[in-house]
């Protein structure tokens, strides 16, 4: 396509210019720009794992503990879903001993029963547990019990 007195080649909505270099043809930079439209995924793939499309979920995201409540005890649904396959772990940062992976999928689930006092972090990790590709984490919140002193006497006209 021209436009603009320059060569332009457009696929998949990324439009690439074409430059004159002296003593090559267009034939030639047409086909430099195809083949470099045409490695740019196995350039992409190259940079390694990106998470991007990647989601994870877990459920509860909020733990409330009450009165004389110490800790958490719930059982704690993970679930991630991807747009292509992934081989990746789900770890809870603070929880070495809890390790789940999947080779070749593109979702999983988890279910495990947890206690704990302290808010946790879920990650999906790749194989090698060193990039994290998504995280999520699961609150631990102290609910205050509040003594609400009053700051007047109630009055009443009829006493």
């Amino acid at each position: 396509m021209r436009h603009g007195g320059g060569n332009y080649i457009v696929q998949h909505g990324v439009g690439i210019a074409l430059t004159r270099i002296p003593g090559v043809g267009r034939f030639m930079a047409c086909s430099l720009a195809l083949l470099g439209l045409w490695m740019a995924p196995f350039a992409y793939a190259a940079l390694g794992p990106t998470g991007e499309n990647i989601q994870l979920q877990i459920s509860p995201r909020i733990c409330t503990l009450t009165g004389n409540d110490k800790q958490c005890e719930t059982p704690v649904h993970a679930q991630w879903r991807s747009s292509h396959e992934e081989s990746l772990c789900l770890v809870i940062v603070a929880r070495p001993d809890v390790k789940r992976c999947w080779e070749h999928y593109a979702e999983g689930t988890y279910t495990i029963q947890l206690t704990f006092a302290e808010d946790l972090t879920f990650q999906l990790r790749d194989l090698s547990l060193e990039h994290v590709l998504a995280s999520e984490a699961l609150r631990v919140i102290r609910e205050a019990l509040r003594y609400r002193h009053k700051r007047r006497q109630p009055w009443n006209i009829f006493d």
